[in-house]
C-alpha cells in the first residue's frame, strides 16, 4: 500500500514523542535494502525500521527486535556503526513540505553531527548519511554519475534533495492564481481519485481515494470536473491540517472479507471496515505481517528461509514418527517368546500323539491347561519349527526394539532442540546452521555432487555477571556441544531447562563458590534461550559439568546429568545485563 507524505508526518511526529532524546545502541541491516535501529529512550528500547525497497519504502517503529539478514560488512553500515551508535537521536523533521523525506539528527559524543536521510520515492527509494556539512558521507544506493533526476549521490558529494515536481500543493500555499490552478487541475473526465494524484503533490492512491470518497459523499469514481472544487479543497484542507491539529486517527483499511489491504493515519471511508491502531508505526507493521506472504518477507528478510527449514523440520518428524508407531505395532506382548517357544517344546515331545485333522492339542500342567492350536496343513514337528522360528525372531525383536526406540525418541528430541535453534535464530547465519544441523544428522538427503559443506564456527554469546563470572549461552545444539565438552572446565557450573529444549549455560567458575544472584542470572539465560521463554516459571537443572555426559548415540548437545539442584526462575531476560550485551560473544 501507499506510504505517502501524510503517513511520513505522522511517524515523525511519533518518533519525535517516543524517540527524541533516547541513544542509539545498536545499528543492523535487516536487508539489503533497509537499515535497523536499536533506540533506548523513555527507560525502554525502542526499534526503528529504515526500508527503502523500492516496491514498499516505508519508515516506522516495529514490535520486535531487528536482526541481521546481510552476510558481510558494507561500507553505510560501518559508517553507521562510527557515527550513529552511541549517539543521541536529537530529532526527525520532514524539510521538504509534502515530499517523502525525512532527515534523523544525530549527535555523537566524540564525532559530532550527522543526518540520515530516508527518501521515500518509489524506486528512487535510498538512505544517505550526511556530515554537519550536508556532504554525503555515503549512500545506500551510489550513484556515480547523475542519476534520473540529476543528482549524484555518492560519498564527498554535496546532498541536493529530490526535485519538485511541479505539481499543486494539496492545499493553498497563498501563491498568485492558486484557486484558477485548482479548478483547471479539476477539469477532467478522469476519475477524481486519479486526477487527484496526476495533479496534486504529496497524494497518494489511499489518500486520493479517501479525499474523493469525502468530498463526493461515497463515490470515488465520480468524475473530477462533476465536482465542487470548494469541496475538494476543503477536504484536502482537513487531511492536510492534522499534522499542525495533531489529530491523528490511525489504523487499518479492511476489505469485505476482512483482510487488511490498507493503512492510514486517519480514519478510512472508502473501504468497507476501518479498524483504529494506537499509532501509525502499528497499523503499518500490521499491515506488512498480516498482508500476504510477500509483505511479511519485507518486514522478515529471512521469513522464507525459516519456513522453508521449519518445512524440513516438519517432514523430518513426520518420518521418525511413522517409524516409531510401525516399531511399537512390531513389538512383541510381554512373555510372547517364551510362550511360542514352551508351546514348541511341548509340540515336539507330543507330536506322536497328535491325531490327523485334529484342531488343538490340550497339555495339562500344574497353572493350568496349555491350549496350541494345531494346523491341518503343517505337520506337528513342521508347526513346532515354525513356531521356534517366530519365538526367536521376536526374542531379537525385544533385545532390538528398546534400542531403536530409543533412538527414535532421541531422533525426535534432537528435532525439538533444532524447532527451538530455528525459532531463537536471530540471523540468516543461524538459520543456515539448522539447515546444516539436519543435513548432518541424516535427516536430509546428500545433494547429489555436493561435498560436505563448510559449516560456520560456532560462537557462544558470552556474558559477564554484576559479580565477576563469565557466563556462556549456546545458542543451537552445535554451540551447546561446544561449551559444554569444549569450552567448560569440569568443576563449571551446567545449566539447562527442564523437559525442554535450550541452552546449554555455563558459569566459568573453576570450583569456586558461586553466588546466589550469578546462579539465578545464568537460570534465567538457560530459561531465557529455550522453548519455555516467556513462561512466568520455569525449572532450571543446575550440576556441575563433571557430572553431564554425552548420550550414547546421541545427537549434537544431547547429554545425560545426575546430581542436579532446581532453580525455579522466569524466562525473562535478566534485568541485572544491560540491553546492548545480548549478542556480546566470546
Amino acid at each position: 500500500m501507499h506510504f505517502d507524505a501524510l503517513t511520513l508526518a505522522a511517524v515523525t511526529e511519533e518518533l519525535n514523542e517516543h524517540l527524541a532524546g533516547g541513544r542509539v545502541q545498536q545499528v543492523v541491516l535487516p536487508d539489503t535494502h533497509a537499515v535497523g535501529l536499536e533506540v533506548y529512550a523513555c527507560r525502554r528500547r525502542h526499534y526503528l525500521l529504515l526500508a527503502a525497497h523500492a516496491s514498499h519504502p516505508r519508515v516506522h517503529r516495529v514490535g520486535h527486535r531487528l536482526r541481521r539478514g546481510v552476510e558481510g560488512e558494507t561500507p553505510l553500515l560501518l559508517l553507521l556503526r562510527k557515527y550513529v551508535r552511541g549517539a543521541v537521536l536529537e530529532r526527525a523533521h520532514l524539510p521538504f513540505p509534502y515530499e517523502r523525506v525525512l532527515f534523523l539528527a544525530f549527535d555523537h559524543p566524540e564525532h559530532g553531527s550527522t543526518t540520515l536521510v530516508a527518501e521515500l520515492i518509489g524506486r528512487a527509494a535510498n538512505l544517505l548519511l550526511l556530515d554537519p556539512d550536508h556532504s554525503i558521507l555515503d549512500a545506500l544506493r551510489r550513484t556515480p554519475g547523475r542519476d534520473g533526476r540529476g543528482r549524484v549521490l555518492g560519498p564527498r558529494h554535496p546532498y541536493t534533495p529530490p526535485p519538485v515536481q511541479g505539481k499543486l500543493p494539496p492545499t493553498d500555499d497563498g501563491s498568485p492564481g492558486y484557486r484558477e490552478r485548482l479548478q483547471d487541475a479539476l477539469d477532467s473526465p478522469e476519475p477524481l481519485w486519479r486526477v487527484l494524484v496526476v495533479r496534486f503533490a504529496g497524494v497518494s492512491p489511499t489518500l486520493a481515494r479517501e479525499v474523493a470518497w469525502r468530498a463526493t459523499e461515497g463515490d470515488p469514481e465520480t468524475p473530477a470536473q462533476a465536482v465542487e472544487p470548494a469541496a475538494v479543497a476543503s477536504t484536502l484542507q482537513e487531511l492536510w491540517s492534522l499534522p499542525q491539529s495533531r489529530s491523528w486517527s490511525p489504523g487499518l483499511g479492511l476489505d469485505a472479507a476482512g483482510a487488511v489491504v490498507a493503512f492510514a493515519p486517519y480514519r478510512i471511508h472508502f473501504l468497507p471496515h476501518f479498524q483504529a491502531t494506537s499509532d501509525i508505526s502499528q497499523a503499518v507493521e500490521i499491515f506488512y505481517a498480516q498482508g500476504g506472504r510477500d509483505r511479511q518477507a519485507a518486514t522478515d528478510p529471512y521469513a522464507a528461509l525459516r519456513r522453508t527449514v521449519a518445512d524440513l523440520i516438519r517432514q523430518a518428524r513426520e518420518r521418525v514418527e511413522r517409524r516409531l508407531q510401525a516399531l511399537l505395532q512390531d513389538a512383541p506382548e510381554p512373555g510372547e517368546p517364551q510362550r511360542l517357544r514352551t508351546q514348541a517344546e511341548w509340540l515336539l515331545a507330543l507330536n506322536s500323539q497328535v491325531e490327523p485333522g485334529q484342531r488343538e492339542l490340550v497339555v495339562p500342567l500344574e497353572e493350568g491347561e496349555l491350549r496350541i492350536p494345531l494346523s491341518d496343513r503343517l505337520s506337528p514337528v513342521e508347526q513346532a519349527q515354525r513356531l521356534f522360528a517366530r519365538a526367536s525372531k521376536l526374542e531379537r525383536a525385544q533385545a532390538f526394539i528398546p534400542r531403536r526406540r530409543a533412538e527414535l525418541e532421541a531422533d525426535l528430541a534432537f528435532l525439538d532442540q533444532l524447532e527451538t535453534d530455528l525459532a531463537l535464530a536471530e540471523d540468516q547465519p543461524a538459520i543456515a546452521a539448522v539447515q546444516a544441523e539436519l543435513r548432518e544428522a541424516g535427516f536430509l538427503r546428500p545433494r547429489p555432487g555436493a561435498g560436505r559443506a563448510a559449516r560456520p564456527r560456532p560462537s557462544p554469546l558470552r556474558f559477564l555477571s554484576p559479580e565477576g563470572f563469565t557466563v556462556l549461552v549456546g545458542r543451537n545444539a552445535r554451540e551447546n556441544e561446544q561449551v559444554t565438552f569444549q569450552v567448560a572446565h569440569p568443576q563449571d557450573l551446567w545449566l539447562h531447562v527442564r523437559d525442554a529444549p535450550g541452552a546449554h549455560v555455563i558459569v566459568r567458575s573453576g570450583g569456586r563458590p558461586v553466588d546466589e544472584a550469578t546462579l539465578r542470572l545464568a537460570a534465567q539465560l538457560a530459561a531465557y534461550f529455550s522453548r519455555l521463554r516467556g513462561e512466568r516459571a520455569v525449572a532450571v537443572a543446575l550440576t556441575e559439568r563433571r557430572f553431564v555426559t554425552r548420550r550414547r548415540g546421541g545427537h549434537p548437545g544431547q547429554v545425560h546429568y545426575r546430581h542436579e539442584r532446581t532453580l525455579v526462575v522466569p524466562g525473562e531476560w535478566p534485568q541485572e545485563l544491560e540491553p546492548a550485551a545480548a549478542h556480546r560473544r566470546p
